[in-house]
């Protein structure tokens, strides 16, 4: 697949990394959104390879849920941002219609947010702490959250539920969160609440 929408990432990626769901047509459980394709994913053509993911895979499988089996990845932008900077509104604005897409397809049970950007691109505010809490206040249904009209909220499926969670890189997962716990904490609890819905 070829896409030109946004200039910068024709030069700096090596391919599009398409999502990825579960084998042999299998219902996706949960759909992991992370905010764009890093050096490795960008050479493997697959989200989650690098040391962030394979940390990520690692929590899920403690809790019994396998890749290709019960979730699939997928990213806020499928390119490769130069320098691994953060996407921009308008990168993000051209690639949401391609996740709302995914997203309908599959009706996942869940959709896990990784880091505050892929949260915010749902939420449509800065804050993952914040973020955490208003949808746990919601019952982790992020409806009132989306921005009206927009196509996640055309697309979004009935009964989906939406948590977040850090970013897994080590820098991130290790830090203090602001009510002074590791993120790491509050990401093993955040996927316990997500598997206890299922």
């Amino acid at each position: 697949m070829t896409c030109t929408k946004c200039e910068t990432f024709c030069t700096s990626r090596t391919q599009i990394v398409e999502p990825d769901l579960p084998e042999f047509g299998r219902p996706c459980r949960v759909l992991v959104v992370g905010e764009a394709p890093g050096a490795d994913e960008d050479v493997q053509g697959k989200g989650f390879v690098g040391r962030a993911g394979r940390t990520l895979h690692a929590l899920l499988e403690e809790h019994g849920l396998h890749r290709g089996v019960d979730y699939g990845c997928a990213n806020v932008v499928r390119c490769r941002p130069p320098e691994n900077r953060r996407p921009t509104k308008g990168e993000t604005a051209n690639c949401l219609p391609y996740l709302a897409g995914v997203i309908s397809t599959v009706k996942p049970k869940a959709v896990l947010a990784v880091g505050d950007t892929a949260a915010q691109a749902f939420m449509g505010k800065p804050g993952l702490m914040e973020n955490i809490g208003r949808l746990h206040h919601a019952n982790q249904c992020p409806r009132r959250f989306l921005e009206q009209g927009s196509v996640l909220d055309m697309k979004w499926p009935f009964g989906t539920r939406l948590f977040i969670m850090p970013h897994t890189s080590p820098l991130a997962w290790n830090r203090n969160a602001p009510d002074g716990r590791k993120w790491s904490e509050i990401g093993r609890e955040q996927i316990s609440r997500m598997v206890q819905t299922l």
